[in-house]
């Protein structure tokens, strides 16, 4: 009976328009903002490397077809970088910091769960098949995956590499002190405290 009720309720609120508001303005809102960028980029990649592997599959391996993937796949993650090079006049240490942790995560996710959902399974089952090893399909395979993972792992060091100095930059924007001045400020206060007591 309980039950009933609650799901009477539901469906009394999503008729509602003010539901309707509160998600539109939501979406709107996730949409406009700068973590789109980042799951749109590693989104792509997957794609891409997607579209490599159909394309591959029953055709034979050329480097060209190759490289467009990989160009693919890197500009998808060029997009993914957006957010965490130039997170907005406006962002804040912290945000910035955000940035760089939502890229990490899903650009890890994608390239992990590409090899352990997608390529292994798939080479799995051309094993099990009895799939020529020199047949397009074990090129289309690996050459998509290798494709993710190249861009991934480009992808990951260039934000390692740029995170630190943009984060830096706008807490000297913002006038927050860093954490290593934080520490450096606590160890000195220490230190002046000891040495008063000692007098």
């Amino acid at each position: 009976m309980f039950d009933g009720t609650r799901i009477k309720r539901r469906l009394r609120e999503i008729t509602q328009a003010w539901f309707w508001e509160d998600v539109f303005d939501a979406v709107s809102d996730y949409i406009r903002s700068r973590s789109v960028w980042v799951a749109m980029g590693n989104a792509g990649t997957f794609l891409s490397a997607l579209a490599g592997l159909a394309y591959f599959w029953s055709r034979p391996f050329s480097f060209a077809g190759y490289a467009v993937i990989q160009l693919a796949c890197l500009a998808c993650q060029a997009i993914a970088l957006i957010p965490v090079a130039w997170p907005g006049v406006a962002a804040t240490q912290r945000d910035a910091g955000d940035f760089s942790d939502l890229h990490q995560t899903l650009t890890v996710a994608t390239v992990c769960g590409s090899w352990v959902f997608g390529a292994y399974p798939g080479a799995a089952l051309l094993v099990f098949f009895d799939v020529d090893v020199n047949s397009p399909p074990w090129g289309a395979v690996f050459f998509s995956a290798t494709a993710l993972t190249i861009a991934c792992v480009a992808s990951l060091i260039t934000a390692t590499a740029v995170s630190d100095k943009v984060s830096k930059h706008h807490g000297e924007v913002s006038g927050l002190p860093s954490v290593s001045d934080r520490v450096d400020d606590g160890d000195s206060a220490v230190a002046d405290t000891g040495g008063f007591d000692s007098d």
